[in-house]
């Protein structure tokens, strides 16, 4: 279980921040980090991501590095709400399935 609340003003603290460093491109792909929980079940998560148009890419657990899954969206136009629709919709399932989330970018398009 995450704290939406907290995890909503972290969102917007670090939107304020990047905003305040560079003027930001109008539209980006959103990246969003996930790290896999003890019963955490990538290929369900993975399904179900992509059956709803993000990309994904799957890092295995190796030496000292946890198991993760990197999100992708299509380009959209970049705006703090957004940021936070996709963060809260990914983030609920993400916990269905076993992971947490672990942050966003997000990269010009």
């Amino acid at each position: 279980m995450i704290d939406t609340a907290a995890q909503e003003a972290a969102s917007r603290a670090q939107w304020a921040e990047i905003e305040g460093q560079a003027k930001l491109p109008a539209r980006a792909m959103i990246d969003l980090h996930f790290n896999a929980g003890p019963e955490a079940d990538a290929t369900e998560f993975m399904g179900w991501l992509e059956d709803r148009g993000y990309d994904v890419e799957h890092f295995p657990a190796e030496d000292d590095e946890e198991e993760a899954i990197e999100v992708q969206t299509p380009v959209v136009d970049l705006t703090l709400e957004r940021i936070l629709v996709e963060e809260r919709t990914c983030s609920e399932a993400a916990l269905r399935f076993g992971f947490v989330p672990a942050g966003w970018g997000f990269m010009g398009a």
